[in-house]
């Protein structure tokens, strides 16, 4: 029996982990008005959710993604 990746969980993580760190970088350099950190830090969540959900909906553009099987 062979492993297998599941690619698209792989690919998704990774996603999920470059929106983050790029996420904090930019509130870590960017310099701004209090108000407008505070705006952002409230709607953090889903900013990164859309920014995730827009580039793995780019990715699925382009690659198809073999489906998992059920057990």
């Amino acid at each position: 029996t062979r492993m297998k990746a599941n690619e698209y969980v792989i690919l998704s993580e990774c996603i999920e982990t470059g929106v983050n760190y790029g996420w904090r970088r930019a509130l870590k350099y960017l310099d701004m008005p209090d108000d407008v950190r505070e705006w952002l830090e409230e709607h953090e969540v889903t900013i990164k959710d859309h920014i995730d959900t827009a580039v793995n909906g780019q990715i699925c553009e382009y690659f198809k993604f073999d489906e998992p099987k059920e057990d």
